[in-house]
């Protein structure tokens, strides 16, 4: 245990980080290795049909969000056949990984996740935009309005969903 916190916890942590710098620094490329990644963390879960359920539903919702964002012209993306790149999508399942796990902490304080995430997620996009893997069409502080009034509903609904979600799937598998 490092701060209190389980070695599993620690991984599913440093896990998402590092396939968040793959998927902004490599684009598409990064997709063979994120999905190893995510392989990992399905092999290292005790109740993986469980956790992949939880983990796709809400990766859907998310992606879906900034598909909506994206034909709204809040975001754009150069070269893209489609919506969005295929990277998002791996991206959100790899955030969504981190909801039952090292982002747990969050699970039913539901106004401080509304203020996490309209913190974390308006800094995630903009550093991703710094980074050049998205652009940011609108005002910088436009942007930030609508990231961070996204982020204020979305984190806290994508934990209410694995938490629900993941309770109802535990009893009928049970």
């Amino acid at each position: 245990m490092l701060f209190g916190l389980s070695w599993k916890i620690w991984i599913n942590f440093i896990g998402f980080n590092l396939i968040w710098v793959l998927s902004i620094f490599s684009g598409n490329e990064s997709v063979l290795w994120v999905s190893l990644l995510l392989l990992v963390h399905f092999v290292l879960i005790s109740k993986p049909f469980i956790e992949l359920s939880v983990v796709l539903t809400t990766a859907l919702l998310g992606y879906s969000v900034d598909c909506l964002l994206t034909l709204l012209g809040v975001f754009r993306f150069e070269q893209v056949q489609g919506i969005t790149p295929i990277w998002l999508m791996f991206l959100w399942i790899g955030f969504c990984s981190t909801l039952r796990h090292s982002l747990s902490f969050f699970s039913e304080k539901y106004i401080l996740a509304s203020a996490a995430g309209a913190i974390a997620g308006s800094i995630t996009y903009l550093s991703a935009a710094h980074f050049g893997a998205v652009e940011l069409p609108l005002s910088p502080a436009l942007s930030v309005a609508v990231l961070a009034s996204v982020w204020a509903v979305l984190f806290p609904s994508l934990l209410w969903i694995s938490f629900a979600l993941s309770q109802v799937m535990s009893k009928r598998l049970c």
